[in-house]
């Protein structure tokens, strides 16, 4: 797939906050939402977010309701001055994490960039290898479908709706 366009400011929030907030619908219809690392897969336009094999509950709800939202609104750690809140509203893919796809290794290192204290629990290759098995084993990729913006993060202002298109 081709990659997404958007506006700086909304493409810089994807893809240099720290967390987001991932919401799935759970088996009672209800939404359920993690603080979660997402990482934006620019080439394909996607993003990704992993789940370990201990806690697959995001994961079984992606697949029985694969309509999901990551919301941006806390830029802590980002750098990133008045930047708007974005909420992704896209469609869910669920897979087993196994051939080490392209982004494996990107995930990986934003993984350590954005949480520098995990440095000292892989530190040797062993411990490198065991955490992508571990904590990276199941991936969910999101096709955006619908992307809103407030400027300045302010909910208090009526959002923008982003046009979501795809270049070549």
């Amino acid at each position: 797939m081709p990659a997404l366009r958007l506006p700086p400011d909304v493409e810089a929030v994807i893809r240099d906050f720290y967390t987001c907030e991932f919401t799935t619908v759970n088996k009672k219809r209800q939404p359920v939402t993690w603080p979660t690392l997402a990482y934006f897969h620019q080439p394909e336009g996607k993003i990704i977010v992993t789940a370990s094999i201990a806690f697959p509950v995001k994961t079984y709800n992606a697949r029985s309701h694969p309509q999901v939202s990551l919301l941006y609104s806390d830029p802590t750690g980002a750098k990133l001055e008045n930047s708007p809140a974005v909420l992704v509203q896209g469609d869910a893919e669920v897979g087993e994490v196994l051939d080490n796809p392209p982004w494996a290794l990107e995930v990986f290192k934003t993984s350590v960039r954005r949480q520098p204290e995990s440095r000292k629990y892989i530190s040797n290759k062993l411990a490198q290898r065991l955490f992508t098995f571990y904590f990276q084993r199941i991936g969910i990729t999101v096709t955006p479908r619908r992307i809103l913006a407030w400027k300045d993060g302010d909910f208090n202002l009526p959002p923008s709706e982003v046009e979501v298109s795809y270049v070549e």
